[in-house]
């Protein structure tokens, strides 16, 4: 499951630092890091559904471990509203997360169908 999520990241990371590809690869890129990282995982006969929430749940810890580092950082150095750098910190971390679930809830489902 790991190496799914990483290859999803991966995707998501990718997606976001190409130029004029990044107007449509930040929104939708975890929907498509999560269908095409999920097929990285093998040898789980778990059902689409606990796949796709497992998925959901390591992708958005990892996000939250990425974003509230750069928040962390962000508020060392400058003199920004915390509510408001906080508050992104958990709406990315849950769009993210439930974005990359869905993504691979929809391959998996795909795949079994």
């Amino acid at each position: 499951m790991i190496k799914g999520v990483f290859v999803g990241f991966a995707i998501m990371i990718v997606l976001a630092l190409v130029p004029i590809v990044h107007i449509i690869g930040i929104p939708f890129g975890p929907f498509i890091g999560g269908y095409y990282g999920i097929s990285a995982t093998s040898g789980n006969q778990d059902p689409p559904g606990k796949k796709a929430l497992m998925f959901c749940l390591w992708t958005g810890g990892l996000m939250f471990v990425v974003l509230a580092t750069s928040a962390a950082i962000v508020t060392k150095v400058t003199d920004i509203q915390l509510l408001l750098l906080w508050g992104g910190v958990w709406v990315f971390t849950f769009y993210y997360g439930t974005m990359a679930g869905l993504g691979a809830w929809y391959a998996e489902i795909k795949a079994k169908g």
